[in-house]
């Protein structure tokens, strides 16, 4: 997740397998096992997830969704309940919250509000009620994010990225903060979701077959590729599919590093096209991606590939080497944001469509 200082024809392109097939088969339910397992040693006396096997004390507000959904995704609704019982109790009363808190004491760490980050609070709460049929607990909450997030909703249909840390309102919009509204606003019959999903359309670069970065930013991060097919289908206005393939040619990064005395080599995706590191988070968005549109030669070949990189005690890298990617430095600590959409990924979920 990225903040500023974050068919006939599918089943055709199917039988297209990109990755070299694997020299060994891991066993995935126990990788899926052992990073449920990580998950829950990282929630915190508070109820919020540590967002890094780290020294730091800092729980995103994002990765308490994605932590929330990958816990569901394994049926441990009890632990995604005190991840979001946690944030509910948290909510400003404007329906917002802020990018990041003290996993101690629930002290505000960065007073930035983004859009993004309220969606996928707002996914995580759709995926409690999709899973447990309990649509009374969180509704309330999840209904006010929402209302929050409409009060950027701009004249071309997309959503603008929220508030800065001076509570200045941010002008740009980005394609995947809309992406991550569509669900929540299908989900809780909002009539806006026609709107945003116009802007979501209007944004696809028809001519390199990819998502652009956001309205009238033609930059090409990887992952509002994935994202975008997941919230919208392969197919559509345009035809979506099209920019996994996309990402395949840019983004695709085969990176090795030394663990010990012996190396390791990985095949994932980059954050960007320099494609000089891993992004374990956006590689497993790719799985789920390529699952999503029938290719699951491709989708396996990748799941295989993060396991390689899983820690003993079931963590996921956020990066493999730790590059700066152009927006900031990632972390090649365990982070939630990896481990919890590797989890969604193995799980085969799509937290963008929830329910369905």
């Amino acid at each position: 997740m990225r903040f500023p200082p974050t068919r006939l024809l599918v089943v055709f392109v199917s039988l297209i397998t990109w990755g070299v097939p694997a020299a060994w088969s891991a066993d995935v339910p126990a990788a899926s096992a052992r990073a449920h397992n990580w998950l829950v040693s990282q929630i915190r006396p508070t109820g919020l997830i540590d967002s890094y096997e780290d020294r730091a004390d800092v729980c995103y507000a994002y990765d308490q969704a994605v932590g929330a959904i990958a816990l569901l995704a394994r049926g441990d609704g009890a632990n995604a309940r005190r991840i979001l019982n946690a944030m509910a109790a948290m909510q400003n009363d404007d329906g917002s919250w802020y990018h990041a808190y003290s996993c101690k004491n629930l002290g505000v760490l960065s007073t930035s509000r983004y859009t993004g980050a309220v969606a996928w609070v707002v996914l995580a709460m759709a995926q409690y009620e999709a899973v447990t049929g309990d649509d009374v607990t969180y509704d309330i909450s999840a209904r006010r994010g929402l209302n929050w997030m409409l009060l950027w909703l701009q004249a071309d249909g997309g959503i603008n990225g929220g508030m800065d840390s001076s509570g200045v309102p941010i002008q740009w919009a980005s394609t995947e903060h809309n992406e991550d509204a569509l669900n929540g606003l299908r989900h809780f019959a909002y009539s806006e979701h026609s709107s945003v999903r116009t802007f979501v359309d209007s944004v696809y670069n028809v001519s390199q077959q990819r998502w652009n970065q956001g309205r009238n930013d033609t930059v090409n991060p990887l992952d509002v590729n994935p994202l975008g097919v997941l919230a919208v289908g392969a197919t559509g206005k345009y035809e979506y599919w099209r920019s996994l393939d996309y990402a395949l040619r840019t983004h695709r990064s085969l990176q090795s590093v030394k663990r010990g005395r012996l190396r390791l080599t990985v095949d994932g995706f980059d954050f960007n096209a320099d494609r000089n590191d891993i992004w374990f988070e956006g590689t497993a968005q790719m799985v789920a991606s390529l699952r999503s549109v029938g290719r699951a030669a491709d989708s396996d070949y990748f799941l295989q590939q993060i396991i390689l990189a899983q820690q003993n005690n079931g963590g996921i890298p956020y990066s493999l080497k730790g590059t700066n990617n152009g927006d900031f430095t990632m972390s090649t600590n365990s982070s939630v944001a990896a481990t919890g959409w590797f989890v969604i990924a193995a799980q085969n979920l799509n937290p963008l469509q929830a329910g369905d």
